[in-house]
């Protein structure tokens, strides 16, 4: 495979790259993937037959996600005492053939030269969204993705790693995940009873994300064994959300785990998702155990290093301080949706935009249409911030801090986001962004005119809120952090200009609890069935409490 006669195109100089399972041939414009006969313990490829159906498996699984990448399987075929690669055949051995590409695009080179940006995280996002709604649902086996195989996936990693790696902190990340599996069973198989465990990548780590044709693809999926690739979609995509914090940063994975949120709306997810980001994270450090151990490999020097920081990676996705509950507040045009998003990236809290889940409840709506009168009346508009009520409560019982991007003119919808933390021990503040009327009312022409925000307020929008907008009460203001938009849309991106809001929610301080009752309605839903048993607040029209979204418990 190494002399460039073997291949039936120009070849020049081909270059051999080999993995702890593949070795991968680079020969003019293709590549070509050869399985080892090795068993490192996840798998075993020792024998041909299985080499030639993973070969397959990857052509077939893998195109969806890298379209154009893969080509074909091609046979290699033995003449004599010589192999050549043939189009047909029986073949001793089989190779994947693909375009090659530079792999300066890949993630993993991206994030080391510091060019890998916001633009490339959306799109990943989108793709990986895309890919999660419309991914094929009907498990081979039942079992796939449930509690009790996702635990004992778990317990061989963590065994494989106690027994190679001595990092102090593994113990106390083993105990954390322990107790994770058996406090989240309910909810692991109540999301595969609701069909998502999904055919997903399964391996989506940086060096399997790349720049590709003005686009993003993500290839190399798990191919050899469907109990990895058949999981929840959550799961998935904590590995992109785990690799990007550990090469290339906080606010790229933040960023990320937002938009992918966003645009699939599974808010639910977040209740596993330290578990799935922790249980990334070893996965990873085993990987780069194998690698240390194999003294001659390129990578191996720095394996032991890399191992550390996957695990420090999980062990700081077990000690999360106190979730806190932010809602901006201002009129359209108030720059506090640019300004919410920004501080989400820096905070690693979630971001809820009315607009946005304004259109979602709409089904038949699309994400950049824009909506009628009918939208906007005070029935439309209790049900929006009724619906975002409860949301922010799901991502707080999470564990993570969100921001509720909406105009909260209303004070009878800021007291009952303000209930709501004053219920669950939450710490509430009010992000107050302001800037003078004709500021504001220049921004929204803008808007309209390149299209390209959610929000369909308009000059009369506007003009109705300056003229009815409750002022913030005097206990209101006492828990307000204020903020002039006038400035340079940049300065949202420093932590200086939100420092006091990130000393806030770095805090380990939390505030006092009401009391309230714990029973779980039957379907192990955290929406309580009664109106006494619910920590939840009436909802923000006051019309009732929030009940369990299945009306049978």
């Amino acid at each position: 495979m190494q002399r460039s006669g073997t291949y039936r195109h120009p070849a020049a100089r081909v270059v051999r790259i080999e993995t702890h399972i593949s070795i991968v041939y680079l020969a003019g414009r293709f590549a070509y993937k050869i399985i080892k006969p090795v068993a490192p313990g996840f798998a075993d490829f020792t024998a041909s037959e299985t080499r030639r159906h993973c070969c397959e498996a990857q052509l077939r699984l893998n195109r969806p996600l890298a379209r154009g990448l893969y080509l074909g399987v091609l046979p290699i075929t033995r003449r004599g005492r010589t192999f050549t690669l043939e189009s047909s055949g029986h073949g001793v051995e089989h190779a994947v053939k693909m375009r090659r590409f530079d792999e300066s695009g890949l993630f993993s080179s991206l994030a080391r030269s510091g060019a890998l940006g916001p633009r490339e995280v959306d799109r990943a996002a989108h793709r990986l969204a895309t890919w999660h709604r419309h991914a094929p649902r009907v498990a081979p086996l039942a079992r796939y993705g449930s509690a009790a195989l996702l635990k004992a996936q778990i317990d061989s990693v963590i065994a494989a790693l106690q027994a190679d790696c001595a990092e102090p902190g593994l113990r106390e990340t083993a105990a954390w995940c322990e107790q994770q599996l058996a406090q989240r069973a309910g909810a692991i198989d109540g999301r595969r009873a609701n069909g998502l465990v999904r055919a997903c990548h399964g391996d989506l780590h940086l060096d399997n994300v790349m720049r590709w044709r003005g686009d993003v693809s993500m290839f190399d999926c798990i191919d050899f064994d469907d109990a990895l690739r058949w999981i929840d979609i959550a799961n998935d995509a904590a590995f992109l959300v785990m690799d990007l914090r550990t090469r290339a940063g906080a606010r790229l994975s933040n960023r990320l785990l937002n938009r992918w949120l966003e645009a699939t709306g599974d808010y639910a997810a977040l209740e596993l998702m330290p578990l799935y980001v922790v249980y990334r994270a070893l996965v990873r450090a085993l990987v780069a155990c194998l690698y240390s151990k194999r003294g001659s490999h390129p990578k191996a020097a720095a394996a032991a290093h890399d191992a550390a920081c996957y695990i420090g990676i999980a062990m700081g996705e077990t000690r999360r301080p106190p979730p806190v509950l932010l809602l901006c507040h201002g009129f359209s045009g108030s720059g506090k949706s640019v300004a919410g998003r920004a501080l989400a990236e820096l905070s690693g809290a979630v971001y809820l935009s009315s607009d946005v889940e304004r259109k979602r409840l709409e089904s038949t709506i699309a994400a950049n249409a824009r909506l009628d009168a009918t939208h906007y009346t005070l029935e439309a508009r209790h049900a929006v911030y009724d619906h975002l009520l409860q949301i922010a409560f799901r991502v707080l019982q999470a564990g993570y801090s969100v921001i509720v991007d909406a105009t909260f003119l209303e004070h009878r919808h800021r007291s009952a986001f303000f209930s709501l933390g004053e219920r669950l021990g939450a710490r509430v503040r009010l992000l107050d962004f302001h800037a003078a009327p004709d500021v504001l009312a220049e921004r929204i022409r803008i808007r309209q005119r390149t299209q390209h925000d959610a929000s369909d307020a308009d000059a009369s929008t506007l003009s109705l809120q300056l003229a009815t907008a409750d002022a913030l009460t005097s206990a209101e203001t006492t828990q307000t952090f204020a903020f002039d938009t006038t400035r340079p849309v940049e300065d949202f991106d420093e932590a200086t200009f939100w420092e006091s809001v990130l000393d806030l929610m770095s805090s380990s301080a939390v505030e006092p609890a009401s009391d309230i009752c714990r029973i779980r309605c039957k379907s192990g839903s955290s929406h309580y069935a009664a109106e006494r048993d619910c920590p939840l607040p009436r909802s923000a029209s006051g019309e009732r409490p929030l009940r369990c979204r299945d009306d049978a418990h």
